[in-house]
C-alpha cells in the first residue's frame, strides 16, 4: 500500500515538472488560461510610443507571419481581468503591449503614468502561447488591441476568482 502511494505521488510529481504553467508565476498563468480574441481589461503604469512601430504575429499552429504596424503602449499590470482577474505587484517582467491605430484614442493621455483602466481584445502573443511561458521579458508579451480608456475600473474588478500571488 506505501509503494502505491509512493508511485502514485510520483506520477503527480513528474506530471507537474513536465507541465510548463507550473513553473509559471501567476502573471504567466493569467494569460495561459486567456483565448485570443476576448477582452481584457489592466491597470498599472503605463509607457506611450512616441512613433509607429512594425509589429508581427505568428500563427501558432501553421507559423504563417503577418507583419503591421501600429502605435503602441508598454504596461507593468498591477491588475489584469479578462478570465478571472488577476492582482499583482507591478514588474518589468510582466509587460502587456497595447496596440492602436488610431492615435486619437490617447491623445489626451500623457505619455507616461499609471492609474487609467485600459480595455482591448487580447490578439495574441508574439512567439505564441509558449513565448509567454518560456520568454518572460524578452518579447513574448501578451499583445492586446486597445478599444477604450476609462478613469473607472470596470464593474468586473470584484470577481470572486481575484487571485493575489503571494510575496
Amino acid at each position: 500500500m506505501r509503494l502505491l502511494r509512493v508511485v502514485r505521488g510520483s506520477v503527480v510529481l513528474v506530471g507537474l515538472l513536465l507541465n510548463e504553467a507550473a513553473w509559471a508565476d501567476a502573471f504567466v498563468n493569467f494569460f495561459y488560461r486567456q483565448k485570443v480574441g476576448q477582452e481584457i481589461t489592466a491597470t498599472g503604469r503605463f509607457r506611450r510610443f512616441s512613433y509607429q512601430k512594425q509589429f508581427f504575429r505568428r500563427d501558432d499552429k501553421t507559423g504563417e507571419v503577418e507583419y503591421f504596424y501600429y502605435f503602441g503602449m508598454s504596461m507593468m499590470p498591477t491588475k489584469l481581468i479578462g478570465d478571472g482577474a488577476l492582482s499583482l505587484p507591478a514588474s518589468r517582467l510582466d509587460a502587456v503591449l497595447f496596440l492602436y491605430a488610431d492615435e486619437a484614442l490617447v491623445k489626451d493621455l500623457p505619455e507616461q503614468g499609471e492609474d487609467l483602466w485600459f480595455t482591448g481584445t487580447l490578439i495574441g502573443f508574439q512567439y505564441g502561447i509558449s513565448g509567454i511561458i518560456s520568454s518572460a521579458g524578452s518579447g513574448g508579451d501578451p499583445y492586446i488591441l486597445l478599444k477604450r480608456v476609462s478613469t473607472q475600473p470596470p464593474q468586473e474588478t470584484t470577481s470572486p476568482q481575484t487571485q493575489t500571488p503571494s510575496p
